[in-house]
């Protein structure tokens, strides 16, 4: 009696064994699915700006390097007007271009100073030439400067063709109006990514400038902005 028990209880053991096996076996068996969604990218596009005075080269908002800072105060002067008198006026042609992948939604230009000294030479009157000196930036639709589209700043009495017919329009009166990029003066909806634009920028010493203005000279400066 004893002995058929043990027969049992090991026949038992050898069963629940098998069954374990094909249960592990079933695992394997069991249905699965999966998709992979690879390559996910987020890349960013570029505002780079570029301004290049007719017969000179460009000057990259870069400065040539990263886009860390993105803007550049060391671009040449547009014009080095001197030994000027009453009604002389010099003017500059200028091309503005966004170089970057980025279509800009604001495209603007501003001055964030004009400054009266004394000049180099030996004599000097006591006028304020940046709020004598007229200034006008006239807009062109083609590279050789020859159709205007639009007087952005300065006198005008043709449609669309600054002149210096308005006195009023001086570096001052700019500058005051127009000093930064949160208050610059708008220039069309923003500027194409690639896409370029012309200038002409004019200064003029009215023929009625007086004693006071001998000797003496403005400096200022023109910032062309994108965002």
């Amino acid at each position: 009696m004893q002995s058929n028990r043990i027969k049992v209880l090991a026949t038992l053991g050898v069963l629940s064994a098998a069954a374990a096996g094909l249960g592990g076996i079933g695992t394997f068996a069991g249905f699965t699915a999966q998709v992979k969604n690879a390559d996910n990218l987020f890349s960013n596009g570029t505002l780079v700006l570029s301004s290049t005075k007719t017969g000179g080269s460009a000057c990259l908002s870069t400065g040539g390097g990263t886009t860390d800072t993105n803007s550049n105060t060391s671009c040449e002067a547009l014009f080095n007007a001197t030994v000027q008198k009453p009604g002389d006026s010099a003017t500059q042609t200028v091309t503005v271009k966004n170089e970057g992948s980025l279509a800009a939604t604001a495209f603007k230009v501003f001055s964030a100073a004009c400054t009266n000294a004394d000049n180099a030479e030996s004599y000097h009157g006591t006028g304020n030439p940046c709020s004598k000196v007229q200034l006008y930036v006239q807009q062109y639709s083609d590279s050789g400067f020859t159709t205007p589209s639009a007087c952005v700043y300065g006198g005008t009495t043709t449609a669309n063709t600054c002149d210096f017919s308005d006195a009023a329009k001086t570096l001052a009166a700019f500058q005051t109006s127009y000093s930064s990029s949160s208050n610059g003066l708008a220039i069309g909806s923003g500027l194409d990514a690639g896409g370029s634009t012309y200038f002409k920028v004019g200064v003029k010493l009215p023929a009625d400038a007086d004693n006071t203005f001998q000797g003496r000279k403005a400096t200022t400066d023109l910032t062309w902005y994108l965002a």
